[in-house]
Parts: structure tokens; C-alpha cells; sequence
């Protein structure tokens, strides 16, 4: 497919960007904002509108492919991008972007991407919101003149087998912690509910008591209004809020971590990000004396690392280095997507369960192709995203995997 032209138009999000350390230090919210100054750089607000810009590829023979590029909710938090407005991703856009692809013909996903995403622009790398976008545009692409899907592309190009069980999803919650739960039970989300605990004085106590309040509130809901054949996968990201509650004495936070486990019997529980400990060394030693302390304590629970796994080459480092059960592919800090389905095949490879992930604060279209991602790869789980609303995000994802597996199982069936 020849690339005649390039457009771009700016976009809302699914959600919107926080100042995590504001929020994490105690900003009190006032409504849907936060009252206070901002600590981040970058950040005008605590919390403020994403933004997004779509890329377009239009072809000479008059379709399009595209890919929206957008910066996750809490950007410049652990390394990731700061926070930029779509006039400044614009610029960046044409002024490399375009001359680097209209006017080159597209046939072939991995070799365009990996070329493109790591290819340097007056000596650095174009911002991850950029290559996450222009790399799903590439995908479109190819799928279109193959006409085929954008999973088949993957399988094809990868060299997957195609497997058509489902992908669980994840739906996360965000503040509305009893209505959105509600919402995950009757639709029967396969990995729930998130919690967003991301302050330690209101959504985990300083002694711990409020979250553990709020997960067997959870456990016993799920019991009260779901089928009994509702037995959904356990998440709770807290954000390094049990390290701070608890001065990050390790034991004290493996005890309560005991804690949790028990309340959530006889469900299986994962843990993001228990403690932040500021630098990737000690974050990576903490998590690993975490494991050993639940591993003596015959503890099942599952520790899932997010930041300090931001880009593939700290994925690899961490799966090599066993230090979480679990890893957050955090999709939109990756940069290109190719890099997506490298990071959840190495972790499938080595026996490192995958939770493909990413942001509140992407847009339905990188979720679209994300779907198609997991489709081809098989994570663990996937994100529900975007928005914090739960049926949108859900919806969103889901509807994609059905018609997928639809369409791909009747082509291994011959009915089409």
C-alpha cells in the first residue's frame, strides 16, 4: 500500500493525565479534580485533559489506515513521557513523520516497525506516544492489503499458532470502587477490580484497614449478586501505597500482603506495584524478597511489576531476573507496538505470566488494535480500556475479541 499523504487531527482520550506523586503525597480531591499545586513537571494541573492525535495514512488508491498516539495517565511518572499537548505532537509529526513515510509503499508489519521505532531523528528516538501511534497506522496498513485481519498480520508475521480461546479482560475501576464493581460481576469481567489505590490517609488506611475493608467487600459482592460460576482472577494495583503505609518495612508488607490472600479465598489474587522504592534496584530486590517471604508462608498470591517495566528492554531485565510473577506490558510506554508482542512473548517464554495492559488514557483505537495483539499472542489478561467507566472500555474490547474469533474460526473451519 503507497502512502500518498499523511493527515493529522487531534483527539480526546478515554480518561485524563494525573500528577501521581500529588495524588500519592496527599492532594485532597475536590469532585473530579484535585485541589493543590502540581509536583510533576510538565503538569499544569493535578489532574488535566489527555490528548491524542490520530495519524492518517491515506493510500493512493483513496482508503486510509490510521493510529492514534497518546501519553498514559500518569505520564512522567517512573520515566515515562511527559505530559504534551497535540499542537507540539503535531509538529513533531510532520516535521519527521511525513517526509520519513509518504510516498513509501507498506507491505510488510515487523521490518516497517522495528525500522521505524528505533530509527533516530536528529539522534534520539521519536517520543513513545508517536511510535505507539504511527506503528498501530502500519499495522492498518498491512492488514488492508493483505485483507486480512490485523491478528492474522501478527500470526503470520510471527509465526503464532492460531489459537481462538478468548483473552480474559481486565476492567479497572478507577474511584467509583462499589458502582463499577457491581458492573464487572454482571458482566462477568475475568480479572477485576483494579482499585486505583494510589493514597495511602484515604484508600488504604495508614494501618491498611480500609483497603482490607474494601477487598472483602469485594469477595463477598462477587458471592452475593454473581453466578456461581462467576470466579473471576483477583487485581489490585495500590500503587507503592502498602511500602508507604508501612515505612517500607518489607516483613510488615509481606504480613499484610498474608492479609489480603486470606480475605480473597478462595479467588486467585495478583498485586501491583506493593511497593515503590524509587530506583529499579531496590525495587527489583524488594519484590523478590516479597516473593520469597509469601513462598515461606505458603502464600499463592501473584506480585505484578508495572513501573520500572516500562520499555522492552526493562521487561526483559526483569522476566531474566524473576522478579515479579507477573508483568505489566504497559502497551502505551513501549513505544512501537512491535515491541507489544515481543515483550508478552518473551515473558510467555519464559515462564513469566503477561498482563497486557496500558492506560485509562488511550483511545478506542488503540485499544482496537491492542485486542488484536492479545488475539495473536495470548497474555494472561488484557486491559479493558480506555476510560474508567467500565462498560465503555469493556464493551470496547470485548466486541472486538468476539468478532475476531468469529471471523477467524470460521476461517479455520472453511465458511468462509
Amino acid at each position: 500500500m503507497k502512502i500518498k499523504k499523511i493527515l493529522c487531527s487531534e483527539c480526546m482520550t478515554g480518561f485524563y493525565m494525573d500528577d501521581k506523586e500529588a495524588i500519592k503525597g496527599g492532594a485532597k480531591s475536590d469532585g473530579f479534580v484535585y485541589r493543590g499545586e502540581p509536583v510533576t513537571p510538565g503538569f499544569k494541573t493535578i489532574r488535566q485533559p489527555g490528548v491524542a492525535v490520530s495519524v492518517i495514512f491515506v493510500f493512493e488508491n483513496g482508503d486510509f489506515a490510521y493510529g492514534d498516539c497518546a501519553v498514559a495517565q500518569y505520564a512522567a511518572s517512573g520515566g515515562r513521557e511527559v505530559p504534551n499537548t497535540a499542537k507540539a505532537l503535531i509538529g513533531l509529526i510532520e516535521k519527521h513523520v511525513v517526509p520519513y513515510f509518504e510516498g513509501r509503499d507498506i507491505t510488510e508489519f515487523k521490518k516497517t516497525a522495528e525500522d521505524f521505532d528505533r530509527k533516530l531523528f536528529e539522534g534520539a528516538q521519536l517520543p513513545a506516544s508517536i511510535r505507539y501511534g504511527v506503528t498501530q497506522a502500519i499495522l492498518e496498513t498491512v492488514a488492508k492489503d493483505k485483507k486480512v485481519t490485523m491478528a492474522e498480520v501478527i500470526l503470520q508475521e510471527y509465526g503464532l499458532p492460531l489459537d481462538l480461546t478468548p483473552v480474559r479482560i481486565n476492567a479497572q475501576s478507577g474511584d467509583e470502587r462499589y458502582t463499577n464493581v457491581d458492573k464487572m460481576i454482571l458482566k462477568e469481567v475475568g480479572m477485576m477490580p483494579h482499585g486505583l489505590i494510589n493514597n495511602v490517609e484515604e484508600k488504604l488506611g495508614t494501618d491498611g484497614q480500609i483497603f482490607l475493608d474494601w477487598v472483602k467487600w469485594v469477595k463477598n459482592r462477587i458471592q452475593e449478586i454473581g453466578s456461581p460460576e462467576y470466579k473471576p482472577v483477583m487485581r489490585y494495583d495500590v500503587y507503592g501505597c502498602m511500602g508507604k503505609a508501612f515505612n517500607n518495612d518489607l516483613d510488615k508488607v509481606a504480613d499484610y500482603l498474608l492479609k489480603v490472600d486470606e480475605i480473597c479465598k478462595p479467588y486467585e489474587v495478583f498485586v501491583e506495584m506493593p511497593i515503590d522504592l524509587k530506583t529499579n534496584e531496590k525495587q527489583l530486590d524488594g519484590m523478590k524478597y516479597l516473593r520469597r517471604k509469601l513462598d515461606e508462608a505458603g502464600s499463592k498470591l501473584k506480585l505484578i511489576i508495572d513501573e520500572y517495566a516500562n520499555t522492552y528492554e526493562e521487561i526483559v531485565e526483569w522476566v531474566d531476573a524473576r522478579g515479579a510473577d507477573m508483568v505489566q506490558v504497559k502497551t502505551i510506554d513501549l513505544g512501537g507496538i512491535n515491541n507489544i508482542v515481543e515483550a508478552v512473548l518473551y515473558c510467555k517464554k519464559h515462564g513469566v505470566l503477561a498482563y497486557q495492559g496500558g492506560t485509562c488514557n488511550e483511545t478506542d483505537k488503540s485499544a482496537l488494535v491492542c485486542v488484536n495483539l492479545a488475539v495473536a499472542t495470548k497474555p494472561f489478561a488484557m486491559a479493558g480500556k480506555p476510560g474508567m467507566g467500565v462498560d465503555e472500555g469493556v464493551m470496547i474490547v470485548n466486541n472486538e475479541q468476539q468478532r475476531l474469533l468469529t471471523i477467524l474460526g470460521a476461517k479455520k473451519d472453511g465458511s468462509i
